[in-house]
């Protein structure tokens, strides 16, 4: 889609990140020649070059495409910065500077399902491409009622989806009679015939399976000119486009063969990138040393923020059918929505700041992160989460809509704030600790909210993210109870070379992982500890810390360990499950039980990883669904009655309490 933003400002995000590429990857090719390669159909030559076949600067770095021997033709893919597979490169058109993509993913690990559970404009925003307007929008969405003549096949990701074309991609579509303004959602451009898009639910496979076309910019410095005229190669190193002669050096007067607009729009991206260069590196210093002038600090931000993406046209473009690029809000736009961050708002408390209900101007509802003021722990944390959550994806974690910049009018006397997605249906400790105020989660219904919690987890770990604060509270429920993990505020990269992340104390009393008291060092199998007292919870319905309970059960892990270990599951399960009176319960409990035994175990080294965890919870929930067809008629019933009585648009109040001690850093 066309963007109205300068020609600086969209091209510093794919600038910082060659910046990055440079900086820290080096050519794996074996050879130092940028002759054209062939992958499978494809013709790879400038701007684009082929990792393992070409060095990184025969292109531009972001432009480094992956061949893919073991299909017939070879196929070439396009990867993200958690160097993904997201789209299939089907075809290049050097002479018009367009190519054609496929996305190449499935939802939520349903290898069945090819639908993205990403919105694919964002998965774009740091390639230098636009999506071109010819393109239609097919939009897929869940988590909602989805009329019978919109629905797919089959369910992806245990989720019903529907599907239906909105019209030429950028436009503003209308929503098909039916289908409700609060689904989740993923846009995906398409060419298609025109009987293919009258019936986008029968033929939505092939749809994206033809791709979309992109329109590249034309590329820096007349490559056609190097290798005809002169006969070398064309580079693009040190932030310049290069012609090489055969003979290793620069071919004389090799600037002059870039078109004057080309070299001035060139300077003035240069400037650009190292400046944004400049305040990343500025930020880093100002952090380690505690820098707190607030200009310097504002300086860190904008850099993140404007890596994460440009600011939108729209708020209504996070909504069906929009463009989920990061938004950058005005501080007055989230100021107002939460009707000046209203007590009666309030949502919850966290350790970085409070969560607001807020509701836009078109009737939108987000929730507002409102870090508290003058905190430089704050600070740091913001541009922590702008950082990690403007490249998540997962349907069962919290959706990351966008900040406010730190440079918008009087930000020197606001508070910095985050908007996410607003999850309506509480917490799972609202469902699992409320007495009778809240109807009995069955167990097929807690098998589940166990599967896609797991999932989620096991997607951060994937990507070297430790949650470090996982619990019931921190895990949200929609309206069809499906799990959305929440509070990433104590999110932190650990690099691929470390074994763990050495902090201060953190952590909820019940769920922090005891290695983690003695050595302070946290790792991923700190986070299944807590989910270990997650499942305990879901078996028991009880909460992880009670002091009403005698000696050593105050704790819910050394109950449960010590239970488990005494053959007493029947005195740990909450007696209303059906456990002694449905075979199905009895036996998908105990290997609930069983895993939850092994993620408490003390030390680290013995505990499951988060896949393991989630292979095991799989088997359970297919045996239940599969065996207890009447247990699931009466969950039926029962997921009816707890959505009649939860709250149709405001959360249940979640606390997440401060768990960062005040001496850390």
């Amino acid at each position: 889609m066309q963007t109205t933003s300068s020609p600086s400002l969209q091209t510093m995000p794919m600038l910082l990140l060659l910046a990055s590429l440079l900086l820290l990857r080096s050519a794996t090719a074996s050879n130092t020649s940028c002759a054209e390669e062939k992958c499978g159909n494809l013709t790879i030559r400038y701007p684009f070059s082929l990792a393992g076949a070409q060095p990184l600067y025969c292109g531009y770095p972001v432009l480094d495409l992956t061949c893919d021997n073991a299909h017939s033709p070879a196929q070439a893919y396009l990867s993200n910065t958690f160097r993904e597979r997201l789209f299939r490169v089907r075809s290049i058109s050097y002479a018009n500077n367009s190519m054609v993509a496929a996305v190449h993913t499935s939802f939520a690990g349903d290898t069945g399902c090819p639908v993205p559970d990403f919105n694919v404009s964002a998965s774009l925003a740091l390639f230098p491409f636009n999506i071109s307007a010819a393109n239609n929008c097919l939009v897929f969405f869940y988590d909602c009622h989805v009329p019978s003549d919109l629905r797919l096949p089959r369910a992806c990701g245990n989720r019903t989806m529907g599907a239906y074309v909105s019209g030429l991609w950028g436009e503003n579509g209308t929503l098909p009679t039916g289908v409700s303004r609060n689904c989740n959602s993923a846009s995906v451009p398409v060419r298609g015939r025109t009987e293919q898009l009258a019936a986008p639910r029968r033929n939505y496979e092939q749809l994206i399976d033809d791709g979309f076309l992109l329109e590249l910019p034309a590329p820096l410095g007349d490559c056609d000119g190097c290798t005809r005229m002169r006969g070398g190669e064309c580079r693009f190193d040190q932030f310049s486009f290069q012609c090489v002669c055969p003979d290793g050096n620069l071919c004389p007067a090799s600037n002059s063969t870039a078109h004057p607009a080309d070299r001035s729009n060139f300077r003035l991206k240069i400037i650009g990138a190292v400046a944004l260069l400049c305040l990343v590196v500025l930020s880093i210093v100002c952090i380690i040393h505690n820098v707190r002038r607030k200009r310097k600090r504002s300086a860190s931000l904008d850099s993140l923020i404007i890596r994460g993406g440009s600011p939108l046209a729209s708020p209504k473009e996070f909504t069906l059918g929009g463009t989920p690029l990061t938004h950058i809000f005005t501080y007055e736009e989230l100021d107002s929505a939460t009707d000046g961050f209203s007590d009666a708002r309030i949502l919850g408390a966290g350790g970085f700041g409070t969560v607001y209900k807020g509701i836009l101007l078109d009737g939108s509802v987000l929730a507002v992160k409102r870090l508290y003021k003058n905190s430089y722990k704050g600070v740091e944390q913001f541009a922590n989460e702008v950082d990690i959550l403007s490249g998540l994806r997962h349907p069962n974690l919290v959706a990351f809509y966008g900040c406010t910049s730190s440079t918008s009018q009087g930000s020197s006397c606001h508070d910095l704030l985050l908007a996410y997605e607003f999850v309506p249906n509480g917490t799972l400790a609202d469902h699992l600790h409320s007495g009778s105020e809240v109807p009995l989660l069955a167990w097929p219904t807690r098998l589940g909210i166990a599967v896609e919690a797991a999932g989620a987890l096991a997607y951060l770990h994937k990507h070297q993210i430790v949650h470090r604060d996982v619990k019931t509270c921190n895990i949200l429920l929609d309206e069809e109870f499906h799990v959305k993990v929440a509070d990433f505020g104590l999110c932190r990269l650990f690099p691929p070379d470390a074994t763990h992340v050495s902090t201060a104390p953190q952590g909820t009393p019940g769920y922090v992982d005891p290695a983690y008291h003695h050595r302070y060092q946290l790792t991923d199998k700190s986070d299944v500890y807590s989910f270990g007292v997650v499942l305990v919870e879901l078996i028991s319905s009880k909460p992880a810390v009670d002091m009403a309970r005698a000696g050593t059960d105050v704790n819910l892990a050394s109950m449960a360990l010590r239970m488990i270990q005494c053959c007493e599951i029947d005195r740990l399960v909450d007696p209303q499950l059906g456990y002694e009176s449905v075979t199905e319960t009895m036996k998908t409990v105990d290997l609930v039980a069983e895993v939850a035994f092994r993620c408490l175990q003390p030390e680290q080294d013995v505990r499951p990883s988060m896949s393991e965890v989630l292979d095991v919870l799989r088997e359970a929930y297919r045996m239940m669904m599969e065996k207890g067809g009447c247990v699931a008629t009466d969950d039926t019933i029962l997921l009816k009655k707890s959505r009649d009585g939860s709250p149709a648009s405001v959360m249940h109040k979640w606390i997440s309490p401060s768990t960062t001690s005040n001496h850390s850093t």
